[in-house]
């Protein structure tokens, strides 16, 4: 049994494949730097990030993880993270935590976001998959289903996309309101921190958690000028440098916000949260251009990369292809590795804290 186990796992082992490992560039990309280098060349030496999961569940150990993995993917040049604090803003848990490293320090907030969509959620558990009954007869049923058809509907369906369909719904005021209540806070905390000066601000978000940060900060744009939200998110737009994205789905979920028309920006781009982000950006002191990375795995079903003409007069834009996970028989990518596991990449993380090419502060 145990050579029949060994001899598949060989046989398996064989015929996958992980086209994009490494990762590639897509031609026409702006090269980009990472988060060491603009550490390296900040002013004050300190850079501030802000950490964003996308759709499916995620708990406070995922935030712990993540800013780890990005603390030490510069390899030598970046120590552990250490986390100092964790709060919840109107239903959203904010991890706070620093790494110091020889350029500076980076001070990172991860929000999780998961609790304002869990009772949404909730209301699919009758349909998850267990030990099947006799549907015709017992009082729950729980029906037969292929073992990877249940992990799917389980995941992606019950547990991830019904999180886009929540926040496109009724519910999205509530979680744009919570939001706006979590950035303000948290860039009150950065401004105080950072005693006045002008600090790059880098913002790393996933899938759906893309769009949730960007339409906030759009809100926040529009209101009134002596409103604490407006400081805010005049102040967080001015300051981000980079923006990194996971499993883009801006041009999906784009089309609930758009006309049948699929309406235009006065200079004619498609319009979208992101360019309308970078419309509201009025000075740059920090950077000439924001520059904006997209990462996708080709086999995330949930994943497209930007098209650079939408956005070129206003951002310096980078698409990487990657793999997540690994392919069979040039067949089959497991769909909810690929779309969630960006963050646990190592190219992913590398390329994010030392960009490509790769700066001389990365060992």
């Amino acid at each position: 049994m145990k050579r029949g186990i060994a001899a598949l796992a060989i046989f398996l082992a064989a015929c996958s494949s992980t086209p994009y490992k490494p990762d590639v560039v897509i031609k026409d990309s702006k090269p980009f730097a990472g988060i060491t280098q603009l550490l390296a060349n900040a002013p004050d030496k300190r850079v501030d990030v802000i950490l964003v999961h996308g759709m499916c569940t995620h708990q406070q150990q995922w935030a712990l993880e993540t800013i780890t993995t990005l603390a030490r993917a510069a390899g030598q040049s970046t120590s552990a993270a250490k986390t100092s604090q964790t709060k919840n803003i109107d239903g959203i848990e904010i991890v706070s935590a620093e790494s110091s490293t020889p350029d500076g320090t980076i001070y990172f907030s991860a929000f999780i976001w998961s609790g304002l969509t869990a009772p949404g959620k909730a209301t699919l558990a009758y349909d998850l998959s267990g030990t099947p009954t006799n549907c015709a007869a017992d009082d729950a049923c729980r029906p037969v289903r292929a073992t990877l058809n249940a992990r799917l509907k389980d995941t992606l369906m019950n547990d991830c996309l019904s999180d886009a369909l929540i926040y496109q719904g009724e519910s999205k005021a509530a979680i744009n309101q919570a939001f706006i209540n979590a950035i303000t806070q948290v860039t009150a905390e950065q401004a105080s921190r950072n005693a006045g000066k002008t600090v790059p601000l880098v913002l790393i978000s996933e899938s759906l958690g893309s769009k949730m940060t960007f339409d906030a900060l759009n809100l926040m744009a529009g209101h009134p000028a002596d409103s604490s939200s407006k400081r805010a998110g005049d102040d967080a737009i001015e300051r981000i440098s980079y923006l990194y994205m996971g499993a883009n789905q801006l041009p999906i979920l784009s089309l609930a916000d758009r006309s049948a028309t699929l309406s235009l920006l006065a200079d004619g781009k498609r319009d979208d949260a992101l360019n309308r982000l970078l419309s509201a950006q009025k000075t740059r002191s920090l950077v000439p251009k924001i520059t904006v990375v997209a990462f996708t795995d080709p086999n995330d079903q949930l994943s497209w990369w930007l098209q650079p003409s939408n956005y070129s007069n206003k951002a310096a834009i980078a698409n990487v292809l990657v793999s997540n996970d690994k392919t069979y028989f040039g067949y089959l990518e497991n769909p909810y590795t690929a779309h969630t596991t960006y963050l646990a990449n190592d190219d992913v993380t590398r390329a994010i804290m030392c960009g490509m090419p790769a700066s001389p502060q990365c060992k």
